[in-house]
């Protein structure tokens, strides 16, 4: 069995590289992440799409307080990336991260944001949807699909060039 922890910190370390070949070599074919109570996200494509978004966003994740607990690692992690910036948030903080393994790769991860990064969130996107919605329900449409927030390179360059524009407006 390999170093869990050095697992983790090279996924780390390809991610925050955007380097999405890279970051996926660490994941199984069936990979589950759930963010807790938001959303779960299953298999490689999906969890690709992610990688892909977060390349465009310049995605960067820091783990720390690894610790182990029987065949999971668990940790705190904060979060940047354009999107975050772009609406007013500096930096996400999770209160846990727990990774668990399968073959020496990341099999599952489940991710919860804190409250108050969760409470950051939730307000920005509210401002930002209701100047969308107005603005441009058709693009809304497009990048949230029946209200659920979608992940993928061509999602992240909308998103962008949407907060762009809402923040040049001074929104």
């Amino acid at each position: 069995m390999k170093d869990l922890k050095a697992i983790v910190l090279a996924y780390q370390q390809a991610h925050n590289a955007q380097d999405v070949d890279q970051a996926m070599q660490y994941f199984t074919p069936n990979v589950r992440f759930e963010m807790a109570g938001i959303w779960v996200r299953q298999g490689l494509e999906e969890i690709r799409a992610m990688e892909e978004w977060e390349k465009v966003m310049d995605g960067e994740i820091e783990f720390g307080d690894l610790k182990m607990r029987n065949n999971r690692l668990e940790c705190k992690a904060t979060e940047r990336n354009s999107w975050l910036k772009l609406v007013g948030i500096e930096v996400i903080t999770y209160d846990s991260y727990r990774f668990e393994f399968e073959d020496d790769q990341i099999n599952r991860i489940r991710a919860k944001i804190s409250p108050k990064g969760e409470m950051a969130i939730d307000k920005a996107i509210n401002r930002v949807m209701r100047w969308a919605l107005e603005a441009y329900p058709d693009e809304i449409d497009a990048i949230i699909p029946r209200g659920q927030f979608n992940y993928g390179k061509t999602q992240a360059e909308r998103w962008l060039a949407l907060l762009k524009e809402w923040q040049q407006l001074g929104k």
